[in-house]
């Protein structure tokens, strides 16, 4: 699951969000996302809706949606949990489960190589295992 984590000191974070969301009314959030990382220092209204193109989005509703604040709650919300998970910067994740709605994990800071993501779950794989034959 991803979720959004505007920081305040980026300048088009929040707009960014939002277009994630917006391409994913239409079915091509991952695709939005990888281009909106590949352009991470291009990501003005203009050339979202650019790039809402190059992904073959409807790029007037894309724009519409854009330019409402429909998503902002939603947003906000992933703020929130980030904060309460201790999240302070991006990228920032957490791996873990959901117990009684509350997330139970640990949270892993920075871009890292794909080995010590593999690592991480194996050995909570492992414990998860354990603490079931027990």
């Amino acid at each position: 699951m991803s979720r959004d984590f505007p920081l305040d000191f980026h300048d088009n974070a929040r707009r960014a969000a939002t277009a994630g969301r917006c391409a994913a009314e239409q079915g091509k959030y991952w695709e939005m996302r990888h281009v909106m990382i590949v352009n991470a220092e291009a990501l003005k209204a203009d050339n979202l809706a650019t790039y809402a193109g190059t992904v073959k989005l409807d790029v007037p509703k894309f724009k519409s949606c854009l330019e409402s604040d429909k998503f902002k709650a939603q947003i906000d919300q992933d703020v929130a949990e980030g904060g309460v998970a201790g999240v302070q910067g991006t990228p920032s994740f957490v791996i873990g489960r959901l117990e009684n709605d509350k997330l139970q994990g640990v949270r892993m800071v920075g871009a890292m190589p794909y080995a010590q993501f593999d690592a991480k779950i194996q050995e909570m794989l492992g414990e998860t295992a354990k603490n079931a034959k027990n």
